[in-house]
């Protein structure tokens, strides 16, 4: 359990490291469950670009990751 907790906490901390778009894309298509459609039509734009904005908000997410992991 404790480590699941820090797991996230790591989690956490690196979204709020990314772009603002992004992290709140990443932050409501995982954790509020919403479509990417969803997000698309909340946001006025188009869903590939809401796909794009994650897919790279999720290849910094790991890179922030890896980045933690090396210290």
């Amino acid at each position: 359990a404790y480590e699941r907790k820090q797991f996230n906490e790591r989690i956490y901390l690196a979204i709020l490291e990314l772009p603002e778009k992004q992290a709140k894309r990443i932050y409501a298509h995982f954790f509020l469950a919403m479509s990417m459609t969803d997000i698309a039509e909340a946001e006025g734009v188009s869903k590939m670009t809401v796909c794009e904005s994650i897919k790279g908000g999720l290849k910094n997410l790991r890179e922030l990751l890896d980045q933690d992991n090396k210290l």
